[in-house]
């Protein structure tokens, strides 16, 4: 008899080759600077180093998507093959946009070198190593949830909080600002309210598609990324945790956020 576990891997974890390459998921604004009732195409994008495809949105794997400003707002969107993904209407101060998934499911089998080459892509070793029981090498089974959020500005009013507490884990800037500016930068990894150490987080910047700066998390959540010019970037991190779900291993969260630095 198949057991119980093998007949449900059997039914979805399988996934090409393509989409297991795809190792970020972010939310391309066609601005992020703006002023009030101008609209704002979304693009939803998986790929690798700032470097993707559009993706249509999904309706059955959207866990939330929301216009944030002084409330909250379900983004509709365009369904089907549509490009851009969705559109908004700006408002006054800064507009944050949030897109959780649904859960994505995935098996690496035997002699699959991909978990190995996505352990050391991400730096995972830190966060599996905390939890000898769970199995680190292959076969192993995996979800993972992608979880991305973009920040649109108008106005000159400054702002110094963007936690939005939308998503299970996200990416804060440090400090005020209105126009971001070239330089370093602080950012936060929270989970929950609460910042989270020892997760490799990179930034990718969009002219080059190339990693410009990376670090861990320290104790305080907080790495310190080099933004050297006027640029689009993209921050990225992997978390990955046992999975409370007996038909997995592991449960991995893909935090992103895309904004532009302008001076």
């Amino acid at each position: 008899m198949i057991p119980a576990r093998s007949l449900a891997l059997s039914a979805g974890l399988l996934m090409s080759s393509s989409q297991i390459a795809a190792h970020e998921f972010w939310i391309e604004a066609s601005k992020h600077y703006g002023n009030p009732d101008e609209t704002v195409a979304l693009t939803l994008k998986v790929g690798e180093t700032f470097r993707g495809s559009a993706q249509p949105l999904l309706p059955g794997e959207v866990e939330r998507f929301v216009h944030l400003t002084d409330k909250s707002k379900t983004i509709d969107g365009l369904l089907g093959d549509s490009r851009p993904a969705a559109r908004i209407t700006m408002a006054g101060g800064l507009n944050q946009i949030i897109h959780l998934t649904t859960p994505y499911s995935i098996r690496f089998g035997e002699h699959d070198k991909r978990w190995a080459n996505y352990i050391e892509l991400d730096g995972l070793d830190r966060q599996i190593n905390q939890y000898p029981d769970i199995p680190n090498t292959v076969p192993v089974t995996e979800r993972y949830v992608r979880c991305a959020k973009s920040l649109i500005k108008t106005g000159n009013q400054p702002v110094s909080d963007s936690l939005s507490s939308e998503m299970p884990f996200e990416f804060v800037l440090g400090g005020s600002w209105n126009r971001l500016g070239s330089g370093q930068r602080v950012i936060t990894l929270f989970e929950g309210q609460n910042p989270l150490e020892n997760v490799l987080i990179k930034a990718f910047r969009y002219n080059d598609r190339v990693v410009i700066s990376e670090a861990y998390s320290d104790a305080n959540g907080q790495v310190r990324l080099d933004l050297p010019t006027a640029d689009r970037y993209l921050i990225s991190g992997v978390v990955i945790r046992p999975d409370d779900d007996p038909n997995y291993d592991w449960i991995s969260y893909w935090p992103s956020i895309t904004f532009e630095v302008i001076n």
